[in-house]
């Protein structure tokens, strides 16, 4: 690759939607996150892009894309509508679109006092996400998992600080999982960081249990099935933090399309189009379809975006640049269902 590839990390807050989120104590057993820098950090010349041994040094480091943003909910009309803020291929989802799916089964993934990633429901107590969302700092090469998890961790589903909150219970996790490919137990490990692993489940507390409706399906494919091949239309969403762009605070979940593409990397993984920015890790990548979906429903689950190429300030490039997703492959997916 001639581009540099970084995390897609949200944004840094200071008080973590103190008047909306109702935070309480998780329990269970330990987990995995990331913290991004505050956006008045520096970026630094390099920083390592996730491998399973020693890492390039191309790399750019992962960056908040804005600075701390308010914790309350902007007073604005319900009905936003969904072409609002829309440019080329990105778009606001509307407030109507997010009480339906696929968009109902979108979370946004918080950790400490800061939102940080996307995820996705694939069941009524399981959540998908990112595994470097969930790490001490996968961007600088800290493969271990917080050790404040899984307690720390708030998923909010459905939220879009323009449309006024979220009416959906706010969960707890508790527990975390994610590949050993993926995460540094110790010292000794040096089998850890490989980008093929980079997922996670998040499991709620007992006292959330999302409804089936809310779920979204995965297809498993692979480059030798012909299934998914280039040129196939793909659409993202997630919870971007961009500074360029109005209403991108982390707080708003966006949407957007693009195209798988060709390439020569790791077949366990999807490059695509499609615009991204930093905190939407974790989001899903999904494959439309009409009838005799693969997966019986409108949108299949195709991969978990983990990846943008970026510029010299460490923002993910726009236009037609590269975005790499973990491919749900029979592997990814049988892993998935057994956590």
């Amino acid at each position: 690759m001639t581009s540099p590839m970084t995390r897609l990390l949200g944004a840094g807050m200071a008080a973590l939607l103190a008047a909306f989120l109702s935070l309480g104590t998780a329990v269970g057993a330990g987990a995995y996150p990331v913290e991004a820098p505050s956006a008045a950090a520096p970026p630094a010349a390099t920083a390592p892009v996730l491998a399973a041994t020693a890492p390039p040094a191309a790399a750019a480091p992962v960056l908040a894309a804005t600075a701390p943003v308010s914790g309350q909910p902007r007073s604005r009309p319900a009905a936003v509508d969904a072409a609002r803020g829309a440019s080329g291929n990105r778009a606001l989802v509307s407030a109507s679109q997010l009480r339906q799916r696929p968009f109902s089964g979108v979370i946004l993934v918080t950790v400490g006092d800061r939102v940080v990633c996307t995820g996705f429901v694939v069941a009524p107590r399981k959540v998908i996400t990112a595994a470097h969302c969930l790490t001490r700092d996968a961007s600088r090469g800290d493969f271990r998992f917080r050790n404040d998890l899984p307690g720390s961790v708030r998923l909010v589903r459905g939220f879009s600080e323009i449309t006024g909150g979220s009416s959906f219970q706010t969960c707890g996790v508790a527990r975390a999982w994610a590949p050993f490919e993926f995460v540094r137990s110790g010292a000794r490990d040096r089998l850890y960081g490989s980008r093929a692993h980079d997922y996670a489940v998040l499991t709620t507390t007992p006292d959330c249990v999302y409804p089936r409706s809310a779920a979204l399906r995965l297809w498993a494919t692979t480059p030798a099935d012909g299934e998914l091949p280039a040129g196939s239309g793909i659409k993202l969403v997630g919870y971007p933090a961009d500074a360029r762009f109005s209403d991108m605070t982390g707080l708003n979940l966006w949407r957007s399309r693009g195209q798988v593409r060709s390439g020569d990397n790791d077949p366990r993984l999807i490059d695509t189009t499609g615009f991204v920015a930093q905190g939407m890790s974790g989001g899903p990548i999904w494959a439309a379809f009409g009838a005799g979906s693969p997966c019986g429903r409108s949108q299949c689950v195709v991969g978990i975006l983990t990846e943008c190429a970026v510029n010299a300030r460490g923002q993910c490039k726009l236009g037609d640049s590269l975005r790499r997703a973990v491919r749900i492959t029979p592997e990814v997916r049988a892993a998935l269902d057994e956590r």
